[in-house]
């Protein structure tokens, strides 16, 4: 199965009350490095659960080729149900089986991407991938993989459920691999970065991405804000 491409991987800093607590998505296959001597973090990045809705009925992700209306949109037959709330600068672009995201700047070396995932496994240096069933454990492997630079790590909330957040960035010169999703392996390329909150779900393990480019990845984390403060996991 070939491996996702055109994504980039999303945030740490601290999420003002929310993403700046997030500061520290990423292509299907491309995110980048800096310092890799970087301390991980241990403070915990707990993101709001959005209000209950009130509105009318999420809309259906449709890759339209170009920015979808603001509103509030979900993707189904994926578990958990997610829904999140864009507002008209998104565009939905990678819509498979246990995987879909949104991006903005589609195409472009920044492009910015949030990205759902339900991974299966977990790459290792070689090429191998282990099978997880914890967003414990499955941060754990993240941060032991050679072929990644830690940027930070923490325990999470995101959507109302508890987590564990890890940001990386590619630590060599080629393409690397960071989980096993449906579609297939999904990964980052020199100069990317990619956030990654893990979450324990009902339905199993759930990988919420922000992907961006090292350069960029201010804006990035900004960009994407608003998008995961407005996840809902569940129906």
């Amino acid at each position: 199965m070939r491996a996702l491409r055109g994504i980039r991987s999303v945030p740490p800093r601290t999420v003002s009350a929310t993403l700046a607590a997030l500061a520290v998505l990423m292509t299907v296959a491309g995110c980048g490095g800096t310092d890799p001597t970087l301390s991980v973090e241990e403070t915990p990045v707990m993101l709001p659960s959005p209000p209950p809705s009130t509105g009318p009925e999420a809309a259906e992700l449709t890759a339209t080729g170009g920015p979808l209306e603001a509103g509030r949109y979900t993707r189904a037959g994926f578990e958990p149900a997610i829904t999140i709330e864009l507002d008209g600068s998104w565009q939905a672009v990678q819509l498979a089986n246990g995987f879909f995201d949104v991006q903005q700047d589609s195409g472009t070396p920044d492009v910015i991407a949030v990205q759902f995932a339900r991974p299966s496994g977990i790459f290792r240096s070689g090429g191998s991938s282990e099978a997880v069933d914890s967003a414990e454990a499955a941060v754990n492997l993240v941060e032991a993989n050679p072929d990644l630079a830690v940027v930070e790590s923490s325990a999470s909330r995101i959507g109302g459920l508890e987590g564990s957040h890890v940001t990386v960035e590619n630590a060599g010169v080629a393409h690397a691999r960071v989980m096993q999703v449906p579609p297939g392996a999904l990964g980052i390329d020199p100069g990317r970065r990619l956030w990654i909150a893990f979450v324990d779900t009902p339905d199993g393990l759930l990988a919420i991405m922000v992907g961006g480019s090292v350069a960029t990845w201010d804006e990035a984390l900004a960009a994407a804000e608003s998008v995961l403060e407005s996840v809902r996991i569940g129906p």
